[in-house]
């Protein structure tokens, strides 16, 4: 098996990032992980960009291009857990996003402490 690393990638510049990390947050399960995905009837199919065929004959597949309906996902982990998640229909903007976080992730926080 072969593993890829990217050219990017740096040891030094990712260890003092992790130390930065490490003097800026005393206790590491205060660390939270906020991303957005989305999901539609497409994504679940592989789609192939090559393929073989009789010499003149154009290679041809058939493809799903209704969509369907439009879901995104916004989970928020910790080390442990997910802590908090939303799902809703069409595109989540700014301003869902910001409600989101204040009533699901910082209100439920703060009734913690």
């Amino acid at each position: 098996m072969v593993s890829a690393c990217a050219y990017e990638w740096n040891q030094l510049l990712w260890a003092l990032y992790m130390n930065q990390i490490a003097e800026e947050v005393p206790d590491m399960n205060m660390l939270m992980f906020i991303d957005e995905a989305a999901k539609n009837e497409c994504m679940c199919m592989v789609f192939r960009r090559f393929g073989c065929s009789k010499w003149g004959i154009h290679c041809i597949t058939q493809r799903c291009f209704i969509h369907g309906t439009h879901y995104s996902i916004i989970p928020v982990l910790t080390l442990n857990e997910i802590i908090a998640h939303d799902i809703v229909e069409g595109p989540v903007d700014t301003e869902q996003f910001v409600k989101f976080l204040k009533d699901q992730v910082v209100s439920s926080r703060a009734s913690l402490y």
